[in-house]
């Protein structure tokens, strides 16, 4: 009998471990679909993402791979940030002319004159200020982060950052004189599925695993997971599994708690932070946002940091009667303050910013609905890369393999989840298992 890979969670990382496997699989997902934060909804007809995601990738391998797939429609972006009831191009400093005078003389000076630039940055906030200086970082990067990741810039890492390019001086200047130039031009363009939200790249991966054989199982309890020698017995609600490799590709945080890790690991676990988010959709007879994708928000008065207008990625995600699916998103820590309001109170909240924010009027309003999903964002606190490497390590000691954004802890977009997905496929087809998988129901 040949070895099977058992894999926990049946998100893109799963699903897409198992298509590029070339020996047997079997996918085990704790939920009744496949999908993960990858998971698409419908709202009266129209499709959307716990995202919403895009196709795009600087790996020409990956993006080739999503766009030959499935169906996708090439998409200029037009981003903006909303700051002060001004709509600022994305990257805010290349449209600095969009500014009040004042604060767009303020952000050039810091730019061209900062005393930040030959310090060594050791946290997120030093980075802000080295690379864009103090104008730039004090208007909107320093609030605009402090409310996506709901934690001080301070005493975040730089992991996340560091790969963001510093900006030429020459274009700088020219964006504070109203000539406006194009920041991150590898992210000008992404792809989108035509139709069917991102499920529908999913449900392509699920489609070519199972099309090689390997078994895709939804609605799967674990309950419990044991070592015997070299293999692992998965007990669940769906009969038992013993294989010889595991892969995890779901929430760290869940997949420990079947284990028994020794307490420093137990430790590195608890510190470990995240945030959770709510996705509010509101459809409208009409909105005032004009052909706009996405809308960042630096203002704290606002409950949302990020608002997308659905109707920007295509006819199929237009409702019917010419009016508009806004999808607006809220962070908040477990625990937190934010983590007590009602969904109520969250749609309340939200409406009013639209409305204070003079993107809607609340008479216009046809339906809201609000998905909550548990684990959305890794926070890089300072600790956060020894942590992690103290509970995978740890893992794979075990002989336990982890794969995709909330398994490994990083903050992975699909593309660089499927990069490591293949990268791993490849490791795993190398070595060898002599323990094969079976399942008694």
């Amino acid at each position: 009998m040949k070895s099977i890979t058992c894999i926990v969670g049946g998100g893109i990382a799963g699903l897409s471990l198992a298509s590029f496997l070339d020996s047997p699989a079997v996918v085990l997902e704790k939920a009744d679909r496949v999908g993960g934060l990858s998971r698409s909804y419908n709202m009266n007809g129209v499709a959307y993402d716990i995202g919403p995601h895009i196709i795009f990738s600087k790996n020409k391998t990956v993006l080739d791979l999503h766009t030959s797939m499935i169906q996708t429609a090439e998409i200029r972006r037009s981003n903006q940030i909303f700051y002060k009831g001004r709509y600022i191009k994305y990257p805010f400093e290349n449209d600095l002319a969009a500014l009040d005078p004042a604060e767009r003389d303020y952000c050039l000076n810091e730019f061209l004159n900062n005393p930040y630039q030959h310090y060594k940055h050791q946290n997120m906030l030093q980075f802000f200020l080295k690379t864009f200086g103090e104008g730039i970082t004090k208007t909107y990067l320093q609030p605009y982060n402090e409310k996506i990741w709901k934690f001080d810039p301070a005493m975040m890492d730089v992991q996340m950052v560091e790969r963001i390019p510093k900006p030429p001086a020459e274009d700088v200047i020219k964006s504070a004189k109203g000539v406006k130039t194009e920041g991150y031009t590898h992210q000008l363009y992404f792809h989108y599925p035509q139709k069917g939200g991102f499920q529908s790249l999913v449900d392509k991966y699920r489609c070519q695993a199972e099309k090689m054989g390997h078994t895709i199982a939804t609605g799967v309890q674990i309950e419990s997971l044991k070592r015997s020698g070299h293999a692992w017995r998965i007990c669940t609600n769906k009969g038992v599994f013993e294989t010889g490799r595991l892969v995890n590709c779901s929430p760290v945080h869940e997949f420990m708690k079947y284990l028994e890790p020794p307490a420093s690991v137990k430790n590195a676990l608890e510190k470990m932070l995240y945030n959770s988010i709510h996705i509010v959709m509101v459809q409208v007879r009409k909105d005032l946002i004009g052909n706009h994708f996405a809308l960042y928000l630096p203002e704290k008065d606002v409950i949302f940091h990020r608002l997308s207008k659905l109707n920007f990625l295509g006819d199929a995600y237009k409702l019917k009667n010419d009016g508009s699916t806004l999808m607006a998103e809220v962070t908040f820590r477990p625990n937190s303050h934010l983590s007590t309001l009602s969904v109520e109170q969250v749609k309340d909240s939200v409406i009013e910013g639209l409305e204070r924010c003079n993107f809607i009027d609340r008479r216009d309003v046809l339906d809201v609905e609000v998905k909550t999903e548990k684990y959305a964002y890794v926070i890089y606190d300072l600790d956060h890369r020894s942590n992690v490497n103290t509970v995978l390590d740890w893992l794979l000691e075990n002989e336990i393999h982890s794969s995709g954004r909330f398994a490994e802890f990083e903050y992975l977009n699909t593309d660089g989840v499927v990069e490591r997905t293949m990268a791993l496929a490849k490791r795993l087809s190398t070595t060898s298992c002599n323990v094969a998988a079976s399942a008694a129901p």
